[in-house]
C-alpha cells in the first residue's frame, strides 16, 4: 500500500509518497481553500503512484472530518470531499497528532509543534488526543499561538522566543506529566539548544505517522470520534 502524506501548514503545504525519498511543497496562506490545494496536490503529485491518502490538517477534525475551518487558511474546509476529489480511501487527522504518531512507541508522548502556530496533541497509553492550546496565556497580554509562533519568532526575536518555548514547556510538562517530550514544526530548528528533556524532530518526521493510519503499518491508529486508538502489528509497511 503506497501512502500520499499531505502536511498542511499554515505557510506552505508539504507533500511526501511511499517510495520517493524527500519532499515537495507549496506555499499556503490565508487564500488557499481545500478546493485550491486539491488542484495543487494534483499538480504536483501527477507523477506519484499512490492508493491511499493521509492529510494532515492544522484543526480540529471529529470522526476523521474537518470540523472547524483554519485560522491561517481561508473558508471551505468544513465539509469537503476529499475521497472524492481524490478517488482514492483518505484520511483526515490534525496535523500535530499526526507527528506525534510518528514518533510514539509507548507509554505517554507529549507533542509541541511550533510553526505559523501551535499545535499540539498527547498519546497516553496507545489513544492519540489532539489538543488546542493555542489561547493558553503564557503572558499578561499573549497567548501561546501569539508567543510561540512565526509572529511571536519574528517580532520578539529568537532569544525571547526560546525563552517562549521553554517556559510552555515547563508548562506543558506541569499539566500533562509526560515520559517523552516531543518538539517539531518548521521552527523547531531555531531552537538552540532544545529544552532540558526534550526531542527536536522536522516535519518529515510527519510521514511515519501518515503511515500508520493504514493497516500494515508496525502500529494502526484508527480513527474514532475526538481520539485515535492504537493496535499494534508485527507486519511492517512495504
Amino acid at each position: 500500500m503506497k501512502v500520499l502524506m499531505i502536511d498542511v501548514g499554515g505557510t506552505s503545504v508539504k507533500l511526501m509518497v511511499s517510495g520517493h525519498e524527500g519532499s515537495r511543497k507549496f506555499a499556503s496562506g490565508r487564500t488557499l481553500t481545500a478546493e485550491k490545494m486539491m488542484q495543487k496536490v494534483l499538480v504536483e503529485a501527477k507523477d506519484w503512484d499512490y492508493d491511499v491518502v493521509s492529510l494532515g490538517y492544522p484543526g480540529i477534525v471529529r470522526s476523521g472530518r474537518v470540523s472547524v475551518d483554519p485560522h491561517n487558511l481561508a473558508p471551505g474546509w468544513v465539509g469537503f470531499d476529499f475521497e472524492r476529489a481524490f478517488e482514492r480511501p483518505v484520511r483526515v487527522i490534525n496535523d500535530a497528532a499526526m507527528q506525534a504518531l510518528a514518533n510514539y512507541e509507548a507509554g505517554r508522548l507529549l507533542f509541541l509543534g511550533l510553526g505559523t502556530s501551535v499545535g499540539a496533541a498527547l498519546i497516553a497509553d496507545d489513544t492519540v488526543v489532539p489538543l488546542e492550546i493555542g489561547t493558553i496565556p503564557l503572558s499578561k497580554s499573549e497567548a501561546m499561538f501569539e508567543r510561540l509562533g512565526k509572529k511571536g519568532l519574528h517580532s520578539h526575536g529568537r532569544q525571547r522566543w526560546q525563552k517562549s518555548v521553554e517556559r510552555a514547556v515547563l508548562m506543558l510538562r506541569d499539566i500533562f506529566w509526560p515520559d517523552h517530550f516531543q518538539l517539531g514544526g518548521g521552527n523547531a530548528k531555531y531552537l538552540d539548544p532544545a529544552p532540558e528533556g526534550c526531542v527536536c524532530g522536522s516535519n518529515q518526521d510527519a510521514f511515519h505517522g501518515a503511515e500508520r493510519l493504514w493497516p500494515g503499518a508496525d502500529m494502526l491508529a484508527e480513527i474514532e470520534t475526538t481520539t485515535l486508538r492504537i493496535t499494534r502489528s508485527a507486519q511492517p509497511v512495504g
